[in-house]
This record gives structure tokens, sequence and C-alpha cells, in this order.
């Protein structure tokens, strides 16, 4: 049987990973992808490095794509932040290539001009993200002021070890074969595998996971 091609890592996903851990969050990120589990995880991790506790209801914006318009969206960029140095915004299911001319026109030049203090997200839910080259100006925008992140599927090596991880932390253990058979039970999406692991964890009474489990 032919061996399965290595995934190529996604550029956008590795640069906001090491973005986090340098503490060099930028300005604009677009999130996308079938993997939703990862993309609360890291906009949950933005959210701490960025916002100080307690400060949330001040400096952590977000708004729904439907029915916003670029004056909604500017004002809330342009709001300063509250005993903190950043404010995150993040707006949820807003199609910037389909926005009609005038918007995108506005856009580009709101990306072209952000606040060195605001981290602004776009992220892609129920609205799939596409990217059009025809549209030269927002495309160029975002590539040079903002980063792409696509959240993909992950490989089953790389699910197997996480759920591991996931088992570790409940106080259990779980052979390799098995953690394969729950994904095959499962799927291959992180929020139904965590449900599972935690109902598992749960029900099981000895350290060692077993497939009757």
């Amino acid at each position: 049987m032919a061996k399965e091609p290595k995934k190529k890592p996604d550029e956008g996903y590795q640069q906001l990973k090491k973005d986090l851990k340098a503490g060099t969050i930028g300005s604009l990120y677009i999130f996308h992808g079938e993997e939703a589990y990862l993309r609360d995880f890291y906009l949950e991790q933005m959210r701490e490095k960025l916002i100080p506790a307690g400060m949330e209801s001040f400096n952590y914006h977000q708004l729904q794509g439907k029915g916003l318009t670029i004056q909604k969206l500017a004002e809330t960029v342009d709001a300063l932040p509250m005993m903190s140095t950043r404010t995150l915004l993040v707006v949820s299911d807003y199609d910037i290539f389909k926005a009609p001319e005038g918007e995108r026109t506005l856009l580009t030049q709101l990306f072209e001009d952000l606040p060195e203090y605001v981290c602004l997200v776009f992220l892609y839910d129920t609205v799939p993200y596409k990217s059009d080259a025809r549209m030269k100006k927002l495309a160029g925008a975002i590539k040079a002021h903002g980063q792409v992140v696509r959240f993909a599927r992950q490989a089953q090596n790389d699910l197997v070890d996480w759920i591991h991880r996931r088992f570790k932390a409940l106080g259990h253990d779980i052979d390799t074969a098995d953690a394969q058979y729950l994904i095959f039970l499962c799927g291959d999406l992180m929020n139904n595998l965590i449900s599972e692991i935690g109902k598992i964890g749960a029900y099981a009474k000895q350290r060692k996971i077993t497939r009757e489990d």
C-alpha cells in the first residue's frame, strides 16, 4: 500500500503559533478551516495574551458579519484600549471578498491603516472563506498587513498524540490502536473527539482505557 503523503503545514498556522510564543501578535488575521476546535483554542490564546484578566468587556469586541457596516467596524477598530495596550476585535462570518465594491474599497483602506493597538480577526465559521485574486487591492492589503490562517483537519498521527495527551490529563492511558479506533468511530474533528474523550474518561474505572470503554 502506498504511503499517505505527508501534509504540508499551513504557513499561516505555523506563523500564528510563532507569534503567540514570541508575543508578537499582529494586527490582522483571517481564521478559517474545518477544525473549529483549534480555531477556538488559538483565539482564546490570543485573548489571554492581549487582554488583561477582568478587562475583556472594555477591550474584547465581537461583531457579527450579517448586517455589519464598515462604519460600525471602523468605529470599533478606533475604540482605544482601556488599561491595556491592545484590543481584540473578532468579526464572525463577514465575507470580505463578496462585500459590495464600495465596502471593499473602505476595507482596503482600513487594513492599510490599522492602529497598532488593535488585533482584528475575521473568523469564518458558517461562511466559507475564499480569496479572490482579481480584487488586487483588497487581496494585496490582506497579504501585506495580515495573516491568513487555515485550521485544517489534523493528520491521524497528530490526532493520536493529542488523544493520548487528553486522556493523560484525565488520569488515563490509551494505546495507539484504540486511539485510532476512537477516530474511526467519531471522525477526525477534534470537537467531536473531545466530547467523547470526556465521556469515556468519566466512565472508565481503571487507568488503561479499553475498547470496551
